[in-house]
């Protein structure tokens, strides 16, 4: 069977980095320009050029987004822009916008994936892409994996599916509830997540009311559907959340890239047990609940999310390693911890070790009682442990 690509967030520099060296065989990422996540951190000029040249010495590519729906004013500047990102060596840009579609084609030769936002759900919508010359679809969540690999078989075009992350009450994301109670458009970029509010609701010809987050979902995780990934043959896996933490990423590629390898490497039988192990590793990431959403049937009443905005946490990052000798690792301290505290530390092997910190030290090797966020420490050096490596505490 084929191996489907696994595609992963980068909301900056050190998350590409981190999601590359945990498995992902590619990123997407935005400038600060014409894309639809204002609140990830983006990358400049200088951080793209420099995230291409560590994705493609790891092998892996780069997919830069210009999905948010623009107005004539707001393509001024793209032609230049795409021509430059061309000229750097960009894998693919990620496009919503029939106008944008038709810019770029005009432009430069860049290989265009339809966004998400566009909302393509039949085969007769994808064959009118392909022929406009897009070359991968980024399907809208509502397909299911067996419409999408009919929809592949029937067009014959490269298909991509998410497969983890957050989830959207709106048709792919075409939302405009932000826009009124905060002023935000969500489809250029200043979504606040209005849906995840608990909203008070009165029955009708009922005087009380009660609070509920009725238009929030849980988190999608499709660990368990691997197998129907593989039999429909879809090219590309993709993990939301450019606006998530490097826990999340490493967590969610190095999961992802663990199952795709059990699909490919163990027999069949042994699948869902294996798949099974590994959701334990997800519980470990906050998340709102998980759903398979529409991946087999449409979502249904279960997938709504009645919890915290926030949703569960069970455990934090501690820190990232910055640096590796023969007598110790340097770790930069991102959540507090007490010396004698037993981190985790997550390495690109795909193990988890255990490491007792009643060894902390300062950077000039003296006692620590307590690392501080944002100071470096010392902690015994562990072969396994290797720079960009992150450790992880329960939280408290």
């Amino acid at each position: 069977m084929k191996l489907p690509e696994l595609l992963a967030p980068a909301g900056s520099l050190e998350r590409l980095k981190v999601a590359v060296l945990y498995g992902a065989n590619a990123v997407y990422l935005s400038g600060h320009r014409f894309g639809l996540r204002s609140g990830a951190d983006n990358f400049t000029d200088t951080e793209i050029i420099e995230g291409l040249q560590f994705a493609h010495q790891h092998d892996a590519k780069v997919f830069v987004v210009l999905n948010a729906f623009p107005h004539d004013q707001d393509l001024k500047e793209m032609p230049e822009y795409v021509i430059w990102l061309e000229q750097q060596g960009v894998d693919a840009v990620i496009v919503s916008d029939l106008g944008t579609c038709t810019l770029i084609h005009q432009h430069t030769n860049i290989p265009i994936h339809l966004s998400t936002q566009a909302s393509c759900l039949n085969s007769w919508a994808a064959q009118a892409w392909k022929n406009l010359g897009v070359q991968r679809l980024i399907l809208g969540r509502e397909v299911s994996v067996q419409e999408a690999g009919w929809i592949r078989h029937k067009v014959g075009i490269a298909v991509e599916l998410f497969i983890h992350g957050s989830m959207c009450m709106a048709y792919s994301g075409n939302c405009v509830i932000s826009n009124y109670t905060a002023g935000r458009d969500s489809n250029r970029g200043g979504c606040v997540q209005s849906c995840r509010f608990h909203y008070d609701i009165q029955e009708v010809n009922k005087e009380e009311t009660y609070k509920t987050s009725f238009m929030s979902s849980k988190d999608l995780r499709g660990l368990e559907q691997l197998p129907q990934f593989f039999e429909q043959g879809i090219d590309s896996l993709k993990i939301e959340g450019r606006m998530k933490s490097n826990l999340y990423v490493a967590t969610t590629t190095r999961v992802y890239a663990q199952g795709l390898k059990i699909c490919a490497n163990e027999p069949p039988p042994l699948w869902q047990s294996r798949l099974q192990e590994l959701t334990q590793e997800l519980e470990r990431i906050p998340h709102r609940g998980y759903t398979e959403a529409s991946l087999n049937t449409p979502a249904g009443h279960d997938s709504i999310y009645l919890g915290h905005r926030n949703g569960n946490q069970t455990y934090e990052i501690a820190g990232t390693v910055l640096a590796t000798s023969e007598n110790f690792l340097t770790l930069l301290v991102q959540n507090p911890f007490t010396a004698g505290e037993s981190l985790e530390f997550i390495t690109f092997a795909g193990d988890t070790i255990l490491l007792n910190t009643s060894g902390l030290l300062d950077i000039q090797q003296r006692p620590l009682n307590r690392a501080k966020p944002n100071s470096l420490v010392l902690l015994p050096s562990i072969p396994q442990i290797k720079p960009l490596n992150l450790a992880r505490r329960q939280a408290a």
